[in-house]
């Protein structure tokens, strides 16, 4: 078996016969990748798979790589699983332990007890250190990138499937362009469209009209618009209506990073490729033509300034500096003044 596959191979692998999936659950893996919905999915599924929900609480620990040592992996990892065959340990963020630790936990892990499943969590990794590459070696890595807007589709639909419905092929399309390329919040609006069927077995386009909320996801794209055109008047207008409207911050930003990302793409666009510019975004053609159109108003310079700025408010978000009106208006003049 490879060391390294993809998430889909693994998926596979695993639902290749159901009723033998906890005994393909290996000891060691490693998920790294930028699509953190889809690395919680899959933690997630192997805990279902080894460890019952009535003892969950005795066999599965999740643990956080800024806040612990080696040692506690470790002693986690060799404690006996309690009326069960195996035991689950996962922890988040291992690029935040420490240099020790980490030379602590690569000695430890050829020594790994078949009694548990260690699961350790990146984001996608871009260093060469020995670390990642040493971890390669001893693990099976399965890797998560994000998906792009013609795959998202096809998740889509699966993922509806998988819940014993259909969905109409004009329906995915509406979905994705009210929601994006969210995962999380797609699975969201998917739960909520299942359960607004019920007996019907197909979704219609009216039916994703009316759950996901037409009117009010349309003006993200009008603030991602307003912002792009750096008209801050109507920008900040927006946001309020997104405020009342109780859109999430951090799906605000999602958008907006998604979009800046693809300026900087059409900026560095090259013309004589041969290539559309709808084919090297990996997108529409109507997306292509609003950031052909945006781009010039950005310097390469100002769009990656304004991608810090996007991070810096997710953070600053989560540490509750301010409250949450006041940082995204800061951030929403901020990028149309960049």
């Amino acid at each position: 078996m490879e060391k390294k596959i993809t998430y889909l191979q693994w998926l596979n692998r695993l639902n290749a016969d159901y009723k033998d999936s906890a005994e393909k659950v290996e000891s060691l893996y490693h998920f790294t990748g930028d699509e953190d919905f889809l690395k919680e999915e899959a933690w997630k599924r192997i805990a279902s798979l080894l460890v019952p929900d009535n003892l969950k609480s005795f066999n599965l620990d999740l643990l956080y790589g800024a806040e612990i040592s080696a040692d506690q992996i470790i002693n986690k990892a060799c404690i006996s699983p309690i009326n069960a065959k195996r035991r689950v340990v996962v922890v988040f963020d291992i690029h935040k332990l420490s240099p020790f630790s980490k030379d602590v936990l690569l000695s430890f892990l050829p020594k790994l007890p078949d009694s548990v499943c260690l699961i350790l969590l990146s984001p996608k990794i871009t260093s060469q250190a020995k670390f990642y590459k040493a971890l390669e070696k001893l693990t099976t890595t399965v890797e998560f990138p994000r998906l792009w807007e013609n795959r998202t589709s096809d998740w889509i639909t699966n993922r509806i499937k998988e819940q014993g419905k259909k969905i109409e092929r004009n329906a995915v399309q509406i979905l994705q362009n009210l929601v994006g390329n969210n995962l999380s919040e797609l699975a969201k609006e998917i739960d909520k469209l299942v359960t607004y069927i019920g007996e019907r077995d197909s979704i219609t386009s009216s039916d994703v009209e009316e759950v996901a909320g037409l009117s009010r996801t349309h003006t993200v794209f009008q603030l991602v618009d307003s912002i792009g055109e750096r008209d801050c008047k109507n920008s900040l207008l927006i946001l309020r209506n997104l405020i009342l409207a109780d859109e999430k911050p951090g799906g605000i930003i999602f958008w907006l990073t998604e979009h800046l990302e693809r300026l900087i793409q059409t900026k560095e666009f090259p013309s004589g490729s041969g290539k559309s510019l709808a084919a090297f975004l990996k997108t529409k053609p109507f997306i292509a033509s609003k950031c052909q159109k945006q781009a010039p108003n950005f310097s390469l310079e100002e769009l990656e300034k304004g991608l810090n700025l996007l991070y810096q408010t997710d953070v600053d978000l989560k540490s509750n500096l301010m409250p949450d009106k006041i940082l995204m208006e800061l951030l929403v003049y901020n990028l149309c003044h960049l």
